[in-house]
């Protein structure tokens, strides 16, 4: 009789371990969904992000890389995780850091917003600042309706807007305050 008071003891023992085990874990489960948030509008995204794009002579004209990319077919634009875009010229490659992006499919337009880096490597370097740049490949255009402060050897100027030519190596800037630096001789 000791025995099977014993087994029972045992076995309803097992159960209840047993059944705590799979209320804790189906609970656990719940507690994990609820934390992933699965958007219904989106319908791609891509993580660890190296994008290339192609000049027709075979050489890369520009790159960028994000680590997250979501895309929104209903507007098809795509929003961009800490942007990072290289653009290569002849003599000159640009370096482009943002906190945050978003491209425009339809336009071929990326634009970067807060705390915008943006540099010039080369034979005269240069580091501009702002937050908010466009970038528009099939132009070659940088355009910046913000404002953005521009820092070289020579000069240091603030302006409200700014457009640069990157094939014409024309950069204009609008509503300036400009100052130059001269070597002394």
């Amino acid at each position: 009789m000791k025995l099977r008071i014993l087994v029972l003891v045992f076995v309803l023992g097992i159960g209840a371990i047993a059944a705590g085990w799979v209320y804790e874990s189906r609970l656990r489960t719940k507690i994990e969904r609820a934390d992933l948030i699965i958007p219904d509008n989106i319908d791609y995204y891509l993580t660890n992000l190296h994008y290339r794009a192609m000049k027709t002579d075979g050489n890369v004209d520009y790159q960028f890389n994000s680590p997250r990319l979501e895309h929104y077919p209903g507007t098809d634009v795509s929003v961009i995780e800490v942007p990072s875009l290289q653009i290569f010229r002849n003599r000159d490659r640009w370096q482009v850091d943002a906190i945050n992006g978003e491209f425009v499919h339809q336009d071929n337009i990326l634009h970067l917003r807060d705390q915008v880096v943006m540099q010039r490597h080369g034979n005269n370097p240069m580091q501009m600042y702002g937050e908010s740049i466009s970038f528009e490949p099939d132009r070659d255009l940088i355009i910046s309706d913000a404002k953005i402060s521009m820092r070289s050897k020579q000069a240091r100027i603030d302006a409200e807007q700014a457009f640069f030519d990157l094939a014409g190596k024309v950069y204009r800037f609008n509503k300036t305050r400009a100052t130059y630096y001269h070597e002394d001789s």
